[in-house]
């Protein structure tokens, strides 16, 4: 799927451009999701992480990646990215890519190998090239997307597809102001955070974690940095006072364990976090060094 080769491309490749502030903002979200997540990559732009792991190198082997026939424009859209963020319901969810340049995403969104589709309160919207399966939801296919003024938006169905649209447009409910979302939301470079029971339940089915397959109503998740250091920042609302001194115990032997390893990045990444039991809440903050998060991902650095 190209138009997806080239959403990944933007994501990657945004990260070099001059650094403003993308912070989360939930009146984009629909109200009734699961699960939303936001990456600043104005504030990615900032952080020693990106550096190490590459910077404008690693920018250069992505545009060489994008499809020659996008490729400039590609380039040129790229430096405008700042932010990117997505939501998930029960079933499907979508994608937001938000830029600076409107005009460069029109022409990028033209000469990409698409087929037009609905419009969408006055936006066309494009679908990679199967046929819709009407007898499915009449939604499936290579993928949906559409550009916002200056966001594009893709989407695993037409319907998750139409429903940005509206929420962006501001013609349809979203999360600003909500209930729903937790009071303890934070900000910070990536923010993850759970909403509903379906999304929840969904990790706990998959998790081979211990700690996750315990009674949990939400997660909030961010991770930042700051004069060198990664702070990751998780925190979960549990279900009866039982799972959280449960959960404890679990994190703090895994630390112990960790202790005894004879592998000096284990031991690095552990010594950094603190596990904290507050009411109902576990409370989990991960702190490590820029070089040694940088080994941890890529050895060779």
């Amino acid at each position: 799927m190209r138009h997806v080769t080239l959403f990944v491309f933007l994501a990657i490749a945004g990260v070099g451009a001059r650094a403003h502030a993308t912070p989360f903002e939930p009146a984009i979200m629909p109200e009734q999701v699961e699960a939303v997540g936001h990456l600043d990559v104005d504030a990615l732009r900032k952080t020693q992480v990106f550096t190490a792991l590459g910077g404008q190198k690693a920018i250069d082997a992505a545009i060489d990646d994008a499809p020659a026939d996008l490729r400039v424009l590609a380039r040129s859209l790229a430096g405008t990215v700042r932010g990117i963020s997505f939501w998930h319901d029960t079933e499907h969810g979508a994608v937001y890519v938000a830029t600076r340049d409107a005009r460069g995403l029109a022409q990028l969104l033209a000469k990409a190998p698409a087929k037009r589709a609905a419009v969408v309160d006055g936006v066309v919207t494009y679908t990679g090239g199967k046929e819709p399966d009407h007898d499915r939801d009449h939604s499936h296919g290579h993928g949906f997307f559409a550009a916002v003024g200056d966001t594009l938006v893709l989407a695993d169905t037409a319907d998750s597809l139409a429903l940005s649209i509206r929420v962006l447009g501001g013609h349809a409910p979203s999360l600003a102001g909500s209930s729903k979302l937790p009071a303890t939301s934070r900000t910070g470079v990536f923010v993850f955070v759970t909403i509903g029971s379906n999304a929840l339940n969904a990790i706990q089915k998959s998790a081979h974690s211990k700690v996750l397959q315990l009674s949990i109503k939400t997660i909030v998740a961010d991770v930042s940095e700051s004069a060198g250091v990664v702070t990751a920042n998780a925190r979960a609302e549990m279900g009866s006072a039982d799972a959280v001194q449960k959960a404890k115990s679990i994190v703090d032997g895994l630390r112990t364990l960790a202790s005894l390893s004879g592998e000096p990045s284990q031991r690095a990444l552990l010594d950094g976090v603190t596990v904290t039991a507050n009411g109902l809440a576990l409370e989990i903050v991960a702190k490590l060094p820029v070089a040694e998060l940088a080994k941890a991902i890529d050895p060779k650095n």
